[in-house]
């Protein structure tokens, strides 16, 4: 059939002529058979006799005539190829539905008086016409590859650039001779679910970007088996731990960010929690598929995942699978929205020892803003030597492009769904590639505009490039030094506590003043404001005991500190600026990963704001008071007025706002470092890292100029 199909589209100019079609008889001995087949067109239905046997099949015959039967032998029903092409077209930028596509065009059919069994329809045929057509251009395009190939096959033997895959996945990524450090990232999505309630259909004889599911279990069997390996030490080093009274902070093996650095983020994310179902494999079989995307955007492999969490073991899979395509010397870069954990548990576990120093790990943008600040200063991909402009957010664009597969992949076959995923990810690189240059344009001009402001803002503030890399790599090794014992601080935080609780019971008592005078006026419906009044009672009285218990609970001396923080208004107000940031930041961080989720619609999420605007101008209010008792010599020696927030950009949460700081919430140590307290260095600072970043994202986009060029010129020489 596929010497029919390359006839047809020579002949045929590529299906935009109809060619003189030339009957063909068979001269031997074969039993032959008549048969009537159905045609499908755009002008409607026809009928077709055949005389067809074993050398001169109808399907043969049928594609010959620009047809595509529904079935290889003895078909009934035959589709014109333009109607399959267009189908195919519009299935990979819209939901694919052809059921839909078949009611409407039989409803078309039948108001042009064509009569269609009623009973068997055309929707069953036209289905397998159109998955069996879809197979022949893959294998189509196959066949060409393999002829035209051979040249590249022939190159990649020398050994000095990937394999042929990759180079054929992303020749921006994978060709040329320039190398330095390939950028990839790697998401999760648990929206692509597949239900248990229908059976499997047949295997489909093409290639697939879903790696198998016997390596992925072999991954995970081998995950298990690490860390059931290093569980004994694991528990024997955490009872001794726990037999002190004082649990120190401290680095773990392979580490550069402290162990209570690490606890924040992993209480941050779901995605951690490998136990955290995420998606019920009581109703689902499959629960979702993770995917490992180069810097172009463009997906290297798929994993499908049957677990109700996201297991590390789908990760490594993809992490090995790629560096088995890598040459030994090629360091990559890796973007992951838990970074710190997977690195963690390689380090801890063992996994990827063989791999791991030659990967850069980073956090991607998105994510960024649910990890501790120390996190962010080392792994942030604007923080971290390599990666350029590089936001590692091509998962998400992937996400959304086949966002509309979702309806009808959940009532599919297994088959079926890799097979319509695979057709969508070979759409998406047809367009990706045929813009591989506007892509190039893009980058560079952002590029040139993000280096143009910071080398403007570096001549503004007048510091040597030398002094200001210094002052960051001081600050960051301020940072990132482990915390204090904890027993050091279970006063201050006790003490913060009471004070954030007596604030709440203070709103409590005033929404009970205000309930008790709308009861007096009886202005409002009686009983609604009973209730209210009744409930903020007893929250009041919940908040009061537990604010008692708290101060019972307090040494003699922190009983002293609480005191003398009530007599001295300036450390007051300074406690309840710190209890309001942190609430400020805990309630951002819980928006921007509403909007993540999706669990919410936007209206939800909207309500939410004016609340959050409220704790900005609380925290504002409190700074300024900060300010003035500071100017009236109120406040302790060396004292630094906090930074109030603006309210422009305040939810974005970007790694350079003033909400991660918290100048002057702390008590002042010596003398203030000059990243601190210097305004001029700050800036400077945040210039230098944006530079040095343009500088890398110019490098990366020439070298895929050129690598672009040379592909091009093999391709066509």
């Amino acid at each position: 059939m596929l010497n029919s199909y390359f006839c047809y589209l020579q002949l045929s100019q590529s299906l935009k002529t109809w060619p003189e079609i030339v009957e063909t008889f068979c001269d031997s001995s074969c039993n032959s058979h008549h048969l009537t087949v159905m045609l499908v067109t755009f002008e409607g239905l026809t009928h077709l006799e055949l005389l067809t046997c074993s050398c001169n099949t109808a399907a043969c015959q049928l594609v010959s005539r620009r047809f595509f039967p529904c079935a290889p032998i003895a078909p009934t029903l035959a589709v014109d190829i333009r109607v399959l092409q267009l189908v195919k077209e519009l299935f990979v930028r819209l939901a694919p539905n052809v059921t839909g596509w078949c009611d409407a065009f039989e409803a078309l059919l039948d108001g042009m008086h064509y009569r269609v069994c009623a009973k068997e329809g055309i929707h069953r045929r036209f289905n397998n016409a159109y998955h069996w057509y879809c197979i022949l251009l893959l294998f189509s395009r196959r066949q060409i590859e393999e002829g035209l190939g051979r040249k590249d096959a022939k190159n990649n033997e020398v050994g000095w650039r990937p394999s042929e895959y990759l180079c054929r996945r992303c020749p921006l990524c994978s060709r040329g001779q320039d190398w330095r450090l390939a950028c990839s990232c790697i998401n999760a999505c648990f929206n692509q679910k597949r239900t248990h309630a229908h059976n499997d259909n047949p295997k489909n004889p093409t290639e697939s970007f879903f790696i198998s599911e016997c390596e992925v279990q072999e991954m995970e069997a081998e995950v298990k088996a690490l860390r059931k390996e290093c569980s004994k030490s694991s528990t024997l080093s955490k009872r001794k731990q726990s037999s002190t009274v004082e649990t120190e902070d401290g680095y773990e093996d392979g580490m550069c960010i402290p162990t209570s650095v690490l606890e924040g983020c992993n209480d941050s994310f779901i995605t951690a929690d490998e136990k955290r179902e995420k998606a019920s494999t009581q109703f689902f079989s499959d629960t979702g598929v993770m995917a490992l995307l180069c810097r172009h955007d463009r997906v290297l492999w798929l994993v499908n995942m049957t677990s109700a969490g996201e297991k590390q073991h789908y990760t490594l899979t993809l992490i090995r699978r790629w560096f088995k395509h890598l040459l030994s010397n090629f360091k990559v870069g890796l973007l992951y929205d838990i970074r710190c954990q997977l690195k963690r548990s390689c380090c801890k576990w063992g996994f990827l020892t063989n791999v791991l120093p030659r990967i850069v790990f980073g956090i991607s943008i998105f994510h960024a803003f649910g990890h501790q600040w120390a996190c962010q200063i080392v792994y942030h991909p604007r923080k971290c030597v390599g990666f350029g402009l590089s936001d590692g957010e091509g998962c998400e664009c992937f996400w959304s492009a086949i966002k509309p597969l979702i309806p009808s992949l959940q009532v599919s076959g297994y088959n079926q769904r890799i097979f319509v995923i695979d057709e969508q990810v070979r759409h998406l690189d047809h367009k990706s590639m045929v813009a591989f240059g506007q892509w190039l344009w893009r980058r560079w001009r952002h590029c040139q505009e993000k280096k143009a402001v910071a080398k403007k803002g570096l001549e503004v503030c007048d510091i040597p490039v030398e002094e200001l890399r210094e002052v960051w790599r001081v600050q960051v090794a301020m940072q990132t030094k482990p915390a204090p014992k904890q027993s050091k601080n279970k006063g201050a935080e006790a003490i913060a506590t009471i004070l954030a609780l007596e604030n709440i019971l203070e709103q409590h008592n005033s929404m009970v003043h205000e309930l008790e005078n709308a009861i007096l006026s009886g202005s409002a419906n009686i009983v609604n404001i009973d209730l209210q009044l009744s409930e903020y009672r007893g929250k009041s009285k919940n908040v009061a005991d537990n604010i008692w218990k708290r101060k019972w609970n307090l040494s003699v001396s922190d009983q002293a500190d609480l005191k003398s923080l009530w007599n001295n208004a300036y450390l007051c107000i300074r406690m309840n600026a710190r209890a309001v940031k942190t609430h400020l930041c805990d309630r951002l961080q819980s928006r921007k990963f509403e909007m993540k989720l999706q669990n919410h619609t936007e209206a939800s999420v909207k309500r939410r704001e004016p609340g959050i605007i409220k704790l900005l101008k609380t925290y504002n209010n409190l700074c300024t008071q900060l300010q003035a008792l500071i100017r009236q010599g109120k406040a302790p020696p060396k004292a630094l007025p906090p930074l109030p927030i603006a309210r422009e950009g305040l939810f974005q949460l970007d790694i350079d706002d003033e909400v991660w700081q918290d100048i002057g919430l702390d008590d002042p140590d010596g003398h203030l470092p000059r990243w601190l307290a210097d305004e001029g260095i700050r800036q400077g600072i945040k210039c230098m890292l944006e530079l040095d970043h343009c500088e890398e994202e110019a490098v990366h986009v020439m070298r895929e100029r050129c690598v672009l060029q040379e592909w091009m010129q093999e391709e066509w020489m």
